[in-house]
């Protein structure tokens, strides 16, 4: 079993649709990081995965705009016994300092609600040891290359269906 993932995604179609399978093996609690350079497909792997859970759920799939200017966008992902758990889909990308996190609720909403952070090397120290990292780089031909970090062992197995773990 592979400790990580090599994948190619042929375009932003294949993006949206990895995020899709993504969003059916989340638990709560889950936090997924999206790293790489601008225009990479850190936003379109997650707004795939953000419709992806609402429309699991039978909620109406709206907007779902990048969190750049407002560091958070937050959306209903009703548990079995919590109706109040939340997808966080957090932009790092104009945060200095891991205090800001704070003022944001962040240490409250690690551990409840599913997060999918993009510029996680703003977190410094924040990350939970089962964290999904995801790296996303633009090759030559426009596809994008999905990496990732060491895979946590539940990690490694609920991939396994996506031929990723």
């Amino acid at each position: 079993m592979a400790d990580q993932i090599d994948h190619k995604l042929e375009g932003p179609e294949a993006t949206t649709a990895f995020g899709h399978s993504l969003a059916r093996l989340l638990r709560t609690g889950d936090m997924i990081t999206l790293s790489g350079d601008l225009g990479a497909g850190k936003s379109t792997l997650a707004r795939g995965l953000i419709s992806q859970c609402l429309s699991d759920h039978g909620l109406p799939i709206d907007d779902i705009p990048s969190p750049t200017f407002t560091i958070v966008q937050s959306y209903p992902w009703p548990g079995e016994h919590d109706q109040g758990r939340e997808i966080w889909h957090i932009d790092l990308w104009r945060i200095d300092d891991p205090e800001e996190l704070i003022e944001l609720g962040f240490e409250e909403a690690l551990g409840r609600h599913v997060m999918v952070v993009e510029w996680p090397d703003r977190l410094q120290g924040l990350l939970p040891q089962d964290v999904l990292s995801l790296n996303l780089a633009v090759e030559n031909d426009g596809a994008r290359h999905l990496t990732s970090g060491d895979l946590a062992e539940t990690w490694r197995d609920r991939l396994r269906p996506l031929g990723l773990g």
